[in-house]
């Protein structure tokens, strides 16, 4: 397979030319192809972005599998009034009430979002993370941002918008339940079972070092070191490495975290993020296709993406996997790029093989 690893390292290093950092894992276990790739150190740490939901949702479906909760459970029966106060207010009428765990998985609980939502007074999230680097936030920070600075969008049901908000709410939910920090609840359900040693909650986990992190850049600044990248908590405020999430694509689609009962409800994939991206209950899938209609050839994978152009995605079909993180808001569209690339040098080796 050295020919085709050279294929791949070329694409690799095209990218790393441009992008703050580049870090890949390719697993495709028809070609007994393990194919890493860092610009930085091997096993380089890098924060997970919006990937980290995918793990929140595996929790949340971890307790639901343990009869603690249900999909249909009411969230004010688990959190108090207080926090949930004014964040479900739409024309005039507060259905905190109606909110259930499922509406805060798919995103239809109306609740805004913080982090990219739109705002009363047009005060922007992100210019405080950025103006502000050494604030730490706590996860009633966050919500208390979309209490004063946004309103609803929708009752319980009736839209999707995709909201950091509401999982942080989840991660509140998980604390409660568990009885234990959020990040001590992923440490017991996830990392230590799976043996993930590189991956904890940033900022609460009591190996996270912002120094061993790979370039964040969020608007072109670089933030790697600022205390306000606190910001994600439980929708996505992570640091892993392309290994871990390698190990718990495979342990998630394997079923060993949760059944394939579960994640078939996960696969409810009714609410578009892009044209080719469709959401789930914290579970994501994405068609090339409806890129672009010459990527018909492409296969249907399911993970999550996340705004620092991390992806972490599985083929189903092949159990293959492919993870990277270019590490800025502003390469996406360049990390969509090569993840195509890639899939197709790996696609087309398939086929040879099978001539």
């Amino acid at each position: 397979m050295d020919h085709l690893i050279k294929k791949i390292d070329l694409q690799s290093k095209v990218v790393s030319k441009s992008a703050p950092t580049l870090q890949v894992a390719v697993n495709i276990p028809s070609l007994k192809l393990n194919y890493n790739f860092s610009t930085t150190t091997i096993n380089q740490k890098f924060h997970s972005a919006s990937v980290g939901k995918l793990l929140t949702s595996t929790l949340i479906f971890m307790l639901i599998e343990q009869n603690r909760i249900k999909l249909d459970t009411k969230v004010n029966e688990i959190l108090e009034a207080d926090v949930l106060d004014k964040l479900f207010v739409f024309r005039k009428v507060d259905y905190k009430n109606e909110v259930t765990i499922k509406h805060l998985l798919n995103n239809t609980s109306g609740v805004n979002d913080y982090f990219e939502g739109q705002t009363i007074d047009k005060t922007k999230f992100i210019d405080d993370v950025l103006s502000f680097p050494h604030k730490l936030y706590t996860p009633h920070d966050l919500i208390k941002f979309s209490k004063v600075h946004q309103r609803a969008v929708a009752k319980p049901g009736d839209k999707f918008l995709y909201s950091n908000t509401g999982y942080v709410l989840l991660g509140l939910i998980i604390e409660k339940i568990t009885r234990m920090s959020f990040s001590n609840a992923l440490d017991n359900y996830i990392f230590t079972p799976l043996n993930m040693v590189n991956t904890g909650q940033c900022f609460y986990n009591k190996a996270f070092d912002a120094n061993e992190l790979a370039p964040i850049l969020i608007n072109s600044v670089e933030v790697s070191k600022y205390k306000s990248l606190s910001c994600f908590y439980s929708g996505g405020g992570l640091f892993t490495t392309t290994n871990d999430l390698t190990l718990f694509l495979k342990a998630f689609m394997g079923h060993k975290l949760i059944k394939e009962d579960s994640i078939k409800l996960m696969e409810d994939f009714k609410y578009p993020i892009h044209r080719s991206m469709m959401y789930g209950l914290g579970l994501m899938e994405i068609k090339f296709e409806k890129f672009f209609f010459l990527l018909k050839f492409m296969p249907k994978l399911q993970g999550h993406l996340g705004i620092l152009g991390v992806h972490a995605w599985y083929n189903k079909d092949s159990k293959d996997v492919y993870v990277l993180n270019v590490g800025s808001t502003k390469e996406m569209i360049k990390s969509f790029q090569y993840l195509i690339n890639v899939i197709n040098i790996v696609e087309k080796e398939k086929k040879q093989l099978v001539k």
